[in-house]
């Protein structure tokens, strides 16, 4: 291993969920995240441990960070174990070491011996610059840069020392880069500063590194999964606010090919494995369609600040998540290779959530979205264990969340349990299109399950209470309102 180097008409079912009936838009959003329940009794099933958008603060104590510069990743545990205050991170901050330390200890309790691990993006804190430099009063962007790749490694460490011989595949978020939000630069620095982490950790080839370093992206064989393939994309390219910065020119805007590049590796890699009549899995950070969250606060804002009657606020309110021909061409590609792509896997939202494409040809494609290690936007800390068959079908999932946020510090341990698994919670038969069709219905016309979804959606925390008709209508519109037209129709309807 090399992470020690040195770097610098409606009936109801059981569940009472209506049976067909009109399906609007509706982001029955959290219901994803797979565990252990023994559906049918066919192939064999295997898990894997989902974890997204930790969000580390290593800079959560600035006392300690010229120490954290000062010694190998390997060695920053013992320098953290000194972060004061001690208590957990709290809703609206992003992880700080004890929250960490807590679900770091929790993940291989949860499940012991995963198949595989996979992170979905955001490893880094928001802010990460701003903290860094208030922390050591220094703008030397190359002491930051390598302040950021300890910061990675470190991480890939903690994960390694759980799950020793398990491969661990990640995926780069918005917000893990060098130069700020939304601002990865195809071929850049961060890209090859944190490449033999990622291969390292995936059990990766030259191909591997090829592909990260120029496009941040990688296709690897599936772990477990004969003739299947697990695609990782960097998503953050087809991001409705990305724009290229390069760390090696002082962090000033470059022009970039990077989306198109990215669709055409895509459909190069789909197309590859279609010809040799494989599966294939796909992972990355932020999904297509629309920020069901942002649209709803663009939509206050517009009209408090504007209350004329022939203005449309609600239609121009809405943020896509991607710029919207990125997501057409990506709906394109799945419908083109339905047969081909088995899974979709996102995050970015912080939230359990989900999505549905277009149907084709009577199979409907799905996303699922994991929620966030921080609890930053007032969910709690969550995570997930999937179950699937040996042949690469999801079949089930369960999300585990920390109970006790509020009170929990360095001497009052935190307390996860399992929130909920998805066919036992909705009394289904298994994860699927179908069974999330059906979930969608009933969250747009059942008051009951409505308040059930929105709960698991925001992880059992504060940010379900009290939310306005019109911001949940914004959240589940985004299920199924992935173009900003479809979308428009669901949310801007009849209130």
């Amino acid at each position: 291993m090399r992470l020690w180097k040195v770097v610098g008409g409606r009936g109801v079912d059981r569940a009472g969920i209506p049976i067909g009936g009109g399906r609007f838009c509706v982001l029955v959003a959290l219901t994803l995240l797979v565990t252990v329940a023994p559906v049918f009794g066919g192939s064999p099933e295997l898990q894997f441990l989902w974890i997204s958008d930790i969000h580390f603060n290593p800079a959560a104590d600035a006392k300690l960070v010229r120490e954290l510069e000062s010694v190998d990743a390997a060695k920053w545990e013992s320098v953290l174990d000194r972060t004061s205050p001690g208590r957990f991170s709290q809703y609206k901050s992003d992880t700080n070491w004890w929250l960490l330390k807590s679900a770091l200890e929790q993940f291989p309790k949860s499940n012991p011996h995963p198949s595989f691990v996979i992170l979905t993006g955001d490893l880094l804190a928001h802010d990460f610059k701003r903290m860094f430099r208030a922390a050591t009063h220094d703008e030397d962007q190359q002491r930051y840069r390598e302040f950021v790749v300890k910061t990675v490694q470190f991480l890939a460490l903690e994960l390694q020392r759980k799950f020793p011989k398990t491969k661990i595949f990640i995926t780069p978020g918005n917000n893990d880069n060098d130069c700020g939000n939304y601002s990865i630069e195809a071929s850049g620095a961060f890209l090859h500063d944190v490449e033999w982490v990622a291969r390292d950790l995936a059990g990766g080839n030259e191909d591997f590194t090829k592909s990260w370093t120029v496009l941040g992206s990688f296709n690897v064989p599936h772990p477990t999964v004969k003739g299947t393939r697990l695609l990782s994309l960097n998503s953050i390219f087809w991001s409705q606010k990305y724009i290229a910065l390069s760390s090696r020119q002082g962090c000033t805007p470059v022009p970039t090919t990077a989306p198109e590049d990215l669709m055409r590796w895509l459909e190069q890699q789909l197309a590859a494995a279609a010809e040799a009549h494989e599966r294939v899995w796909l992972m990355f950070h932020i999904p297509p369609g629309i920020d069901g969250y942002a649209t709803a606060m663009n939509r206050e804002k517009l009209e408090a600040a504007n209350r004329s009657a022939n203005i449309d606020r609600c239609a121009q309110s809405i943020v896509p998540m991607w710029a919207p021909q990125w997501t057409e061409q990506f709906d394109a590609l799945l419908g083109k290779y339905h047969s081909t792509v088995t899974a979709v896997l996102a995050a970015h939202t912080h939230s359990d959530d989900f999505r549905l494409f277009a149907s084709t040809d009577g199979e409907r494609p799905f996303l699922l979205m994991a929620p966030a290690i921080s609890p930053v936007y007032e969910q709690n800390p969550g995570f997930r264990v999937a179950t699937y068959s040996n042949d690469g079908i999801l079949m089930d999932q369960s999300t585990y969340y920390l109970t006790n946020l509020p009170e929990a510090s360095r001497r009052k341990p935190g307390r996860w349990k399992r929130e909920y698994i998805f066919t036992k919670q909705w009394r289904v038969r298994e994860l699927d299109a179908s069974s999330l069709s059906r979930l969608y219905d009933s969250v747009v016309e059942s008051d009951a399950v409505r308040e059930k979804w929105l709960n698991l959606y925001a992880v059992s925390g504060p940010a379900s209470q009290g939310e306005k008709p019109k911001m949940v209508r914004a959240l589940y519109c985004a299920v199924e309102g992935l173009s900003v037209e479809d979308y428009r129709q669901c949310y801007c309807g009849k209130q």
